[in-house]
């Protein structure tokens, strides 16, 4: 006949020093992993704010194809006008190239909203982007005033520096190519595909 014995009543478990180290090297790995996902966030919305110029600049192009080869008219700084009566804002411009009534432009997303604005841009201006009124009513396929290539020429950038740690800004140039200006003069530039 078979015996069997009993389990014993002393099973070995963890001692509280063996919890603790577990409990640090996971806290340790979380420090470490923490600020990579806080970048790759970030990045992921500087592509979006990229995506929504390049759509923009699509916008603008058509805009101007209806409008005899001229860019929009409109104001800068919509909630601080320069000109009285004050220009229409881009947004109103370009909504229905967009696919919105301006009656009721989305509050919440929207192509016309950089994702890494937190200033309140959008809420005051009706867009994320500034328009370079500098261009109001030029030739599209040649807005420059001067000698330089219009692929240097900007058309919208992001109100203020809300990219790469708050030193860049999102640019679509009049080429309607995109890319990234940082404070120390740095250009990168986006795929167009």
């Amino acid at each position: 006949m078979k015996s069997f014995s009993k389990p014993s009543s002393h099973a070995r478990g963890f001692t509280l020093i063996e919890l603790l180290v577990v409990i640090a090297i996971i806290a340790i790995l979380a420090s470490l992993l923490l600020p990579a996902l806080s970048r790759s966030k970030e990045r992921a919305r500087t592509v979006a704010c990229l995506s929504n110029l390049k759509q923009l600049g699509i916008a603008v192009r058509m805009y101007s194809d209806e409008n005899d080869g001229k860019l929009p008219i409109a104001e800068q700084l919509p909630s601080m006008p320069s000109t009285n009566p004050p220009l229409p804002r881009i947004a109103d411009l370009l909504a229905r190239h967009l696919g919105y009534n301006t009656n009721s432009l989305p509050k919440e997303s929207s192509v016309l909203r950089c994702p890494s604005d937190r200033t309140q841009r959008f809420e005051q201006n009706g867009s994320s982007y500034e328009w370079f009124a500098h261009y109001n009513g030029r030739p599209v396929d040649n807005p420059r005033t001067s000698n330089n290539p219009i692929s240097d020429a900007t058309l919208m950038y992001d109100y203020e520096r809300f990219h790469n740690s708050g030193r860049g800004v999102n640019v679509l140039y009049a080429d309607f190519h995109v890319g990234t200006i940082t404070a120390d003069g740095t250009v990168s530039v986006a795929s167009t595909e």
